[in-house]
């Protein structure tokens, strides 16, 4: 076997590992659009690859020699749609096409030109020097940062070279050695089958690194509301104590509780009860402020852990004070969406330094029941609540 054929075989194998490994991503995460594309791009790299083979263990054929460029083409251009898909952008399938097109287009014209001269070599190379240079500004826009991101960056950057080089490198052999050629081949494959190896492999990590973070928000967010759940409560909310008690930003807890929330799921039936919980949590997203914990604890009753920039007591518990009553007003239009009318009850607790996050929640759930003792559709503070000056004892 001689060491062109050994490569490629190499290559062959590479390619369909990574056709694995993204197939089982795409299968296991059906959201995801990115491994779709890249999956595409591996199984076009490994037909260019057998199409290589073919042309390296029998007489070389045009026609093969075409099918090869125009998978490998097809190669960078669904690598890059799949950076752009994982970049949040609409899938540009018209676009690739159309670049695909395009390229073989410029690939036929080329038949009747003179190959190993430089305008020869820039063409057969432009497209894929062109895409290289688009994924990498892909890459820019991706909504991560970090080593495997840059690096990334980095091998498309050199991808981009590397095709931009060929054309100058293939052109100065030529008029050197005649016999060199045969040896800028061999490298010229090994080394795109390296850059594509690496990139795959990166692309691959980031791949799975977005899966995993979805699948740890998902874990952390109530199904129905797509709010925080209590295993995010339980997360986030030590943090925010213990920021609170480091810098001495004040921090609000508030237990909301909507009333006669049963009478509705009985009259009304479970699916009216479920399109209330998610209009009062759309009431919640649109008025809490961004770096608010907002939580459906179970069932009706949900929690907001509110951290506030403000120095000033009274000015403090007025801003959540005055949050609770526009929470409240705002319930009222969920009736002008053809859902029965409901009112909330709240509990609002202060942090004091040294409590925990159960007894915090414990204080403003006290207070929210109170608030129903009193009438419902109201709110009750702890501001002159006799608990919350009372010392507190330190959990063990």
């Amino acid at each position: 076997m001689s060491v062109a054929v050994y490569a490629l075989a190499l290559d062959a194998c590479m390619a369909m590992l990574f056709i694995i490994a993204y197939a089982v991503v795409s299968v296991s995460q059906v959201r995801e659009r990115a491994p779709r594309w890249f999956l595409l791009g591996y199984a076009l790299c490994f037909v260019t690859t057998i199409c290589q083979l073919v042309n390296q263990l029998s007489v070389p054929s045009s026609l093969v020699a075409l099918i090869g460029y125009g998978a490998f083409l097809g190669t960078v251009i669904a690598i890059w749609g799949g950076i752009e898909v994982m970049a949040g952008r609409a899938s540009p399938h018209r676009q690739a096409m159309a670049i695909w097109g395009l390229g073989m287009v410029l690939r036929l014209g080329l038949l009747a030109g003179t190959p190993r001269s430089l305008v020869y070599e820039l063409l057969f190379q432009l497209p894929f020097a062109f895409m290289a240079g688009r994924s990498a500004i892909a890459v820019r826009h991706l909504d991560r940062r970090g080593p495997i991101a840059s690096l990334l960056l980095g091998i498309f950057a050199l991808i981009c070279v590397h095709f931009a080089a060929k054309p100058f490198l293939v052109v100065s052999l030529v008029a050197r050695v005649q016999d060199a050629i045969h040896t800028y081949i061999l490298v010229s494959s090994i080394s795109t089958g390296v850059l594509l190896v690496a990139a795959g492999l990166f692309l691959l990590l980031l791949v799975i690194e977005k899966a995993l973070e979805e699948t740890i928000v998902d874990a952390q967010t109530d199904t129905l509301t797509r709010l925080a759940n209590r295993l995010a409560l339980s997360r986030v909310g030590p943090r925010l104590l213990a920021q609170a008690a480091a810098t001495g930003r004040p921090l609000f807890a508030m237990v909301l509780d909507l009333d006669h929330f049963k009478r509705i799921n009985d009259t009304w039936g479970h699916a009216t009860g479920d399109r209330v919980l998610m209009a009062f949590a759309d009431v919640l997203r649109r008025l809490v402020p961004a770096d608010t914990l907002a939580v459906r604890m179970g069932g009706e009753e949900f929690a907001l852990l509110l951290p506030l920039d403000v120095a000033d007591d009274t000015k403090a518990q007025d801003t959540v004070s005055h949050l609770a009553e526009a929470i409240r007003q705002a319930l009222q239009s969920v009736a002008d969406h053809g859902l029965p009318a409901v009112t909330v009850s709240s509990g609002i607790a202060r942090y004091v330094p040294g409590e925990t996050l159960d007894a915090l929640l414990g204080r403003a759930d006290t207070l929210a029941y109170r608030a129903k003792q009193d009438g419902r559709d109201r709110s009750c503070s702890d501001r002159d609540d006799a608990l919350h000056r009372q010392p507190l004892t330190r959990a063990a």
